[in-house]
């Protein structure tokens, strides 16, 4: 009997590129053409298999909805890891979740009526929210950057906290402390640009100079590397060696500032100190090793489609904000005394 190793062996795929192009619920998740040719292989030896969905195996349907384009995923793979998160625990709870629907897809608001409960990734427009509810209550928005807060169930992180506390602990050592950050990009239901809004790490940032005194010194990019590492060479002109401190809002943004310090020759945790956010896995192996708050990426996937599960079966009139406690780790980017 022909086993998924024989097919896709014979396919020039791997076996698990067979499991999903032969699975009804992942199928989409295939490209059509190996999809294809998958099946026809599959056809070829004799192995049996199902189009048709198991009404048993998955007890409720979710739509998941992302205002991240694939280029801003493939920048940051920060909403890479949420969305795994989402899928892992789908997986695990036996919930159908329905392909990433972008918002540049012209979303009908009508589509979601079907599902039991809509999952959104990212930054999206009240009005958008406004119009998904008018279809389906039971909405989860997962790192929705703030502004719908009060209008719906929310998985997040403890971001203004985190700042405040790695702020209060670079305020001892450093004097002239800088941000650099970018704006939320709010997204409409057709895809189009809402407004921008303040990012929570740049709102807590001024909010700690207020209360400390100090003088913001903020530089907002657009989330590239190439800006961000301009935004330090303008910082530095402009401040010099007089600017000992640095807090960065992502760990890709860091990468421009960690090469626009080198230009200068200037050395994290030496020549002044470096803070970032996220967290990979690779900020411990750069030299020197980059202190980052790390944020619990899959972590919210997970917790989102749970939060989801739970509204689902137990409907409620409130809303619900279900925070995940980051950590702050310190490297050698900023020595602790």
């Amino acid at each position: 009997m022909a086993t998924i190793k024989d097919i896709a062996k014979l396919a020039n795929v791997s076996p698990g590129t067979v499991s999903r192009a032969l699975s009804p619920e992942k199928s989409e998740y295939v490209a059509k053409e190996t999809r294809d040719k998958v099946r026809q292989v599959a056809d070829k030896l004799g192995y049996k298999y199902s189009l048709v969905p198991s009404q048993s195996k998955h007890l409720l349907n979710f739509a998941l909805v992302t205002t991240l384009t694939l280029e801003e995923e493939t920048r940051d793979e920060y909403w890479r890891f949420v969305r795994r998160g989402v899928y892992e625990a789908g997986e695990a709870q036996n919930i159908n979740i329905k392909r990433v629907i972008r918002t540049s897809e012209h979303i009908k608001p009508q589509d979601f009526e079907e599902y039991d409960a809509v999952l959104i990734v990212g930054t999206i427009s009240k009005s958008a929210l406004q119009q998904i509810q008018k279809f389906n209550h039971n909405i989860v928005l997962v790192d929705g950057g703030g502004n719908n807060d009060d209008n719906v169930d929310v998985v997040d992180t403890n971001l203004a906290e985190l700042t405040d506390q790695v702020l209060s602990k670079l305020g001892q050592k450093a004097k002239q402390i800088g941000f650099i950050g970018g704006f939320r990009h709010e997204v409409n239901l057709d895809g189009s640009a809402g407004k921008d809004i303040e990012d929570i790490r740049t709102v807590a940032y001024k909010n700690w100079c207020i209360v400390h005194g100090r003088q913001p010194i903020v530089k907002l990019v657009d989330w590239t590397a190439k800006q961000s590492m301009q935004a330090v060479n303008d910082l530095l002109k402009e401040y010099g060696h007089q600017l000992d401190g640095l807090l960065v809002a992502s760990n890709p943004l860091t990468m421009g500032v960690m090469k626009g310090l080198a230009k200068h020759n200037l050395i994290p945790g030496k020549d002044l100190y470096l803070v970032s956010y996220d967290d990979m896995e690779f900020t411990s192996y750069l030299t020197p090793s980059l202190t980052s708050i790390w944020l619990p990426k899959v972590e919210l996937g997970y917790a989102a489609v749970l939060h989801a599960e739970t509204l689902v079966k137990f409907p409620r009139t409130w809303h619900v904000r279900n925070i995940l406690p980051g950590k702050i780790h310190y490297r050698e980017t900023f020595n602790l005394d």
